[in-house]
């Protein structure tokens, strides 16, 4: 009897605590229901109490389709930054330089002028007395009647020989005669020799056969009578 009691009393208790239960659940789901209906009403009645206002007139409306529905394309004004044009001076520089050709002693010599061609000087000087032979003519060859033969002062690389002439006047008889010539400022030939004319006055010339021709560069002939300088002949080979 004891023991039918205490199960009597078990299940009553339980039985309590399960309609306890099941009113706090009803209660829970009748407040998430109020919950959710005011959730819901709040997304349909404006905030703060005011009204929808109501739709626009037809002038309204009007005055919408006027506003522009675009920004209009800003044009370009004087304003604008011009563009930057590059200074001379970014120009690259050349990383190579030339080499010099060495200077010549003295000016290339001109060609031959006729006396008819030559302009009277008004107050000639007078020659001096040791300068007795005068440059003439250069030239690549001498002609039949040993005159020269294309008179100039520029040859070209290969030219088998060169001849300077000169008129002399009041030589010596076997004075000596001695011509040097120079390639960049370098000797490259001389020759010495009596002077082969027997008279006094006159022209003749001297000549250097360079073997296998003349090479490019600047040329000089020095000419000398008696050990004293008579004159400088000047001419290139390119």
């Amino acid at each position: 009897m004891a023991r039918r009691g205490q199960k009597a009393a078990y299940y009553s208790v339980r039985k309590d605590s399960q309609r306890a239960a099941n009113r706090t659940l009803t209660l829970a789901f009748f407040t998430l229901v109020l919950a959710g209906g005011m959730l819901g009403a709040s997304f349909v009645v404006p905030r703060d109490g005011l009204f929808v206002s109501p739709l626009p007139t037809p002038t309204q409306a009007l005055a919408l389709v006027q506003v522009p529905t675009h920004t209009p394309t800003p044009q370009p004004t004087s304003t604008s930054v011009p563009t930057k044009t590059p200074s001379p001076t970014q120009a690259p520089t050349p990383t190579t330089k030339a080499t010099p050709i060495p200077e010549p002693t003295s000016v290339l010599a001109t060609p031959v002028v006729t006396a008819a061609q030559q302009s009277p000087l008004p107050t000639p000087g007078p020659a001096a007395p040791n300068k007795r032979l005068t440059l003439l003519a250069i030239t690549p060859g001498v002609d039949a009647n040993g005159q020269p033969l294309a008179a100039s002062t520029t040859f070209s690389a290969g030219v088998a020989s060169v001849y300077v002439f000169f008129d002399f006047r009041d030589v010596p008889p076997s004075a000596l005669l001695r011509h040097s010539w120079f390639r960049n400022g370098g000797l490259s030939y001389f020759f010495s020799q009596r002077f082969p004319s027997q008279d006094a006055n006159g022209t003749t010339f001297v000549q250097w056969s360079a073997r296998g021709g003349f090479r490019p560069g600047l040329y000089e002939v020095r000419v000398q009578l008696g050990g004293v300088p008579q004159f400088v002949a000047n001419f290139e080979v390119k």
